[in-house]
């Protein structure tokens, strides 16, 4: 190993001797790059070297090769020299990264963002070596659609070869038929090359104008058309547009050859692709997307096509009917925003989503339908003049009164989920109906959601709020709310349930009768279910609200009430021992001794936790004395057989 890194360094000597003769490094630091390599060839001689010894080299090369460039062109600068001849070093740092980059990949093979790093460092020096790296990642890789792509994208740009870009898709079309990047690029890459092919014609003063469609709206138009006269006339193109028509003798209605084409190449990727993905409802919005960026002939009726495929295929989907409403209030030459929305493009959204709730009246749907109202709805307080907007429109066209009809309407097709019910009751808070929000969650939590978790914590947090509006909290207004919520609490699982046994935890706290049955419900769940190792652990929660209200006594006889049930939990466990080592700290010999017992308790249960043997041990070496703590220390290792390495060494 050792001879086949010296001999590696001995072929650096001519590059390194330029740089020195050039006045780019000083002795002393080509002796650390020296150094550096040394170490780095060294790793990679290993018998099984890492990615990062490969990226870490890879790094440490382009550092010194972009610091070289600096000197470089500060010396052209100096010297005025603005043409200096090329010379050995100038090449061999990005040969030598390109040969790292080979090594690794070959090490690495079924690392792709690897290969895409050397692709890319290829591409920004123009190195020969491209093309023999995109072969071979297209043979490792062939079922990885972004290889096909970035292997024409290289030819279509770089290479200005489209024969070989389209072969390339083809052979990618082949292997990922189901990819749907690969079908919109190729469909761009096509319409982008008869874009190119157009505009050669248009430089030649053989056509005019663009695939793409214009930029400039209406009014732009209009006010150019009146404006004329500032604008200098390079042309007279009306003129023009005559002779060329009496010269060639075609009429005005000729077709344009490449728009024409256009289509007929969209039309065939079209086909191809939802033969391939016949599902993919998302591919057939990029396409539409293509379609109202480029200017093709018959563009409309392409589009209707389109649409009218889509309903025959996923009029049984609510996403469809979300898109196709959607797109009613969307202008689409400037779909960057919804500013030319109108109550007649709303209206016709809303008949597109009553319309599909005839034909999918399902949950998903009623979802989509809301949210978009609550778009609607956000939209027109944003904006400044949101009044004129919508000033035409009748009650059914409000949108916030349509909104609380659409909620009514799921609950009335039994579609509503729990999702909804709490939007529906969030939405009447934010317009402030605070009694018909309480009655509703009281409606919808004693009926259909009588165990929906956001939904009584929803209910609870306005009942609260009612309570303390209203009147001064007394014993009938909470047990009023108070035996609904045990009752429930009852019957959900804890860690299902953790945000109401919060809620009400943080509420009852205060009141003395209902945190202690609150308590006692938790006592006869946990004798049943069980403490929680990690995560959420009711009682642990229950011992800090005690602590915090009663103190250290309260706390210790409630912990001991919880570690007498079956199976406590770790996380008890843990707190516990956090509370008494708090005290120990202070010199308190009674609490360093409750934590031993607490530490010997947990670990009849979770013996073979390594992280509780630590801190046992760490305990015994800061409080206890070294007999202790080695006792401890060889207990852990006689139990911990398999994990003994993770465990601190007696010198500690």
């Amino acid at each position: 190993m050792a001879d086949v890194v010296q001999y590696k360094l001995e072929r650096m000597l001519p590059e390194l001797d330029d740089l020195e003769k050039r006045g780019l490094f000083s002795r002393q630091e080509i002796a650390e790059i020296v150094k550096q390599r040394r170490k780095f060839e060294y790793r990679l001689k290993r018998p099984s070297p890492l990615k990062q010894d490969f990226v870490a080299y890879i790094d440490y090369e382009k550092s010194l090769d972009s610091l070289r460039l600096l000197r470089k062109k500060a010396q052209m600068k100096t010297t005025g020299d603005r043409k200096l001849k090329k010379s050995v070093s100038d090449y061999a740092g990005v040969s030598r990264i390109i040969e790292i980059y080979r090594l690794a990949t070959t090490r690495f093979k079924g690392d792709i963002e690897l290969w895409f790093q050397y692709l890319e460092f290829c591409r920004e020096r123009r190195n020969g070596r491209m093309k023999k790296a995109l072969a071979q990642v297209i043979r490792f890789h062939p079922k990885v659609p972004g290889v096909w792509i970035y292997a024409a994208a290289w030819e279509f740009d770089n290479n200005l070869n489209a024969a070989a870009a389209r072969a390339l898709m083809h052979s990618g079309l082949r292997a990922c038929p189901t990819s749907e990047d690969l079908w919109v690029e190729y469909l761009r890459m096509e319409l982008t090359y008869l874009n190119k092919l157009k505009a050669r014609k248009v430089v030649l003063g053989e056509d005019e104008g663009t695939l793409a469609r214009s930029g400039k709206s209406a009014k732009e138009e209009q006010w150019r058309d009146e404006n004329k006269e500032l604008f200098i006339v390079l042309d007279d193109k009306r003129e023009e547009d005559k002779l060329f028509n009496l010269h060639d003798g075609d009429s005005k209605e000729k077709l344009d050859l490449f728009r024409e084409q256009g289509l007929s190449v969209l039309q065939t990727v079209y086909g191809g692709s939802i033969k391939a993905l016949p599902s993919s409802f998302s591919l057939r919005t990029k396409f539409l997307d293509i379609l109202e960026a480029t200017d093709l002939g018959h563009s409309e009726d392409m589009r209707n096509e389109m649409l009218a495929d889509m309903k025959r295929d996923f009029s049984k989907e609510p996403k469809y009917w979300d898109w196709l409403a959607r797109q009613e209030v969307i202008d689409l030459n400037n779909p960057e925003t919804t500013e030319a929305m109108t109550a007649d493009q709303l209206s016709r959204a809303i008949q597109v989503y009553e319309e599909g709730l005839k034909i999918v009246p399902s949950a998903s749907l009623f979802d989509c339908y809301a949210k978009f109202l609550m778009d609607v709805i956000h939209f027109k307080n944003k904006g400044s003049q949101s009044s004129e907007l919508f000033s035409t429109a009748s009650h059914v066209m409000d949108p916030i009164s349509h909104l609380l009809v659409v909620y009514e309407k799921a609950e009335t097709m039994g579609c509503i989920t729990e999702d909804l019910a709490c939007q529906h009751v969030s939405f009447l808070l934010q317009l402030g109906k605070v009694d018909e929000a309480k009655t509703l969650a009281e409606k919808l939590c004693s009926g259909k959601f009588s165990e929906a978790v956001q939904l009584w914590a929803l209910r609870f947090s306005i009942e609260m709020r009612f309570i303390q509006k209203n009147c001064t909290p007394n014993k009938a207004a909470l047990s009023s709310i108070f035996e609904p919520l045990r009752s429930v609490l009852l019957k959900l699982p804890i860690l299902e349930a953790e945000t109401i046994w919060l809620m009400a935890l943080k509420y009852f706290s205060t009141h003395k009768k209902f945190f202690d049955k609150l308590v006692e419900t938790s006592i006869s769940l946990l004798a049943k279910d069980g403490g929680s190792d990690d995560g959420f652990s009711l009682s642990t929660t229950i011992v800090n609200f005690v602590l915090q209200r009663d103190g250290l006594g309260s706390a210790r006889e409630l912990y001991k009430r919880f570690l007498a049930l079956p199976h406590p939990g770790l996380s008890l466990y843990r707190n516990c021992i956090e509370l008494e080592l708090n005290l120990a700290s202070s010199g308190d010999k009674i609490s360093l001794g409750n934590v031993r017992k607490l530490f010997e308790t947990a670990l009849t249960t979770y013996d073979q936790d390594v992280r509780l043997w630590q801190d046992y041990y760490n305990m015994e070496v800061k409080m206890g004395t070294s007999e202790t703590a080695a006792a401890v220390h060889w207990r852990a290792r006689k139990t911990l057989k398999k994990s003994i390495s993770l465990l601190p060494s007696l010198d500690m």
